[in-house]
């Protein structure tokens, strides 16, 4: 399909931006994706499981999700002339997942606003980089929804949800496998009069995750009010009194024991002040939580199916625009992932209370004297 030549000598004016005057669907298609994955934050390639088995032809359809189960057992001593016994099989376990959701545009182009557009602005590059970060937020926004329910055992995948993340009429949430661990203030296990601070969150997470044998690969995901107060949390700025170096030699917040960290302002929710400054927040899906770790692939993310198509209204001197992204979500491990909420709530509290107390311990002492 053939859009308008260029107007004049204005190179870059006059049509509707596309490869060499020709809309070429799969090449503007392959740059949404692109656009899209690069604005992706829970839902990046680093951290959730792309891959999927199985024909997807029209929304509802079921793929199956593979994971590899732990089969392998240790056979003990074998003596000589000893039978080491049945052997152990390499085994894929596969999750069915419905892809039922899906976000689209439609936008079309006045001529005498292309013709107005000024030379070197790549205007068809620019609406589909508009396109992939819009439909980044919404992703990312059903894959807080999706961990948010998974807290409570629910299992959103194949449910067409609102914008507020409740199912549309005549839906309910299935019940999954499982179910994701809340990290809380009584979890620590911390003494009245110690300090405490996120960090004894991190190691918390941390050992869970262990006890678990959960993989290496992990990350976390902070909010923004949670990095303000680690930099602030001694634990974390030297962690020689655990036999350690120096966490933050360079006070950027890179990892965490050797964990790569995330700040969002998905997470964590805005004090009033605070929120007059927020413009553009992502979403507030995920704002009751203000940690989030887990192992990679984790969670499964599936976009099957992209296409984008050009037209000319009959009614109208424009051209117009339309394409959809089908796509879904599922929790696949929810033993491998933490939510950590009211941290700093419990950590200013805590605090509170132990500068009280050791200013009480601190009085009684003088009186002694």
């Amino acid at each position: 399909m053939a859009f308008e030549t260029q107007a004049g000598n204005n190179p870059g004016a006059g049509k509707l931006q596309t490869t060499n005057g020709h809309f070429i669907p799969e090449v503007w298609t392959a740059q949404l994706l692109q656009d899209l994955e690069d604005s992706l934050i829970l839902g990046s390639a680093e951290i959730t499981n792309r891959a999927y088995e199985g024909d997807f032809r029209r929304e509802g359809d079921v793929v199956r999700i593979p994971h590899f189960v732990d089969t392998v057992q240790d056979k003990g001593m074998v003596k000589a002339y000893g039978e080491i016994g049945d052997r152990d099989h390499a085994a894929l376990e596969y999750i069915k997942m419905t892809v039922a959701k899906g976000s689209s545009f439609h936008i079309e182009i006045d001529k005498i606003h292309q013709l107005q557009t000024k030379a070197g602005v790549d205007l068809m590059s620019e609406l589909v980089r508009q396109r992939g970060r819009q439909a980044a937020v919404v992703i990312d926004r059903v894959l807080a929804q999706t961990i948010t329910a998974a807290v409570d055992g629910k299992d959103l995948n194949g449910i067409e949800l609102r914008a507020d993340g409740t199912p549309v009429e005549g839906q309910a949430p299935g019940q999954l496998h499982g179910k994701i661990d809340t990290i809380g203030y009584n979890d620590l296990g911390a003494r009245e009069s110690e300090y405490i601070g996120p960090y004894d969150y991190v190691v918390r997470m941390l050992e869970n995750l262990d006890l678990k044998n959960a993989p290496d690969s992990r990350f976390l995901f902070i909010s923004p009010r949670l990095r303000s107060m680690l930099l602030r949390d001694p634990k974390f700025i030297d962690a020689s009194h655990f036999g350690g170096g120096a966490v933050m030699p360079s006070g950027v917040i890179g990892t965490i024991l050797g964990i790569p960290v995330r700040v969002s302002n998905t997470l964590g929710k805005a004090r009033p002040a605070d929120a007059k400054l927020v413009k553009g927040r992502r979403h507030d899906a995920f704002n009751s939580v203000d940690m989030f770790m887990g192992s990679t692939a984790a969670t499964s993310l599936v976009i099957p199916f992209a296409e984008m198509a050009a037209y000319k209204p009959e009614k109208s001197f424009t051209d117009a625009i339309k394409s959809r992204i089908i796509y879904d979500a599922k929790v696949v491990r929810p033993e491998q992932l933490l939510v950590a909420t009211g941290v700093e709530k419990a950590v200013t509290d805590h605090n509170n209370t132990a500068v009280q107390k050791r200013r009480l311990t601190q009085a009684d002492f003088a009186l002694a004297a």
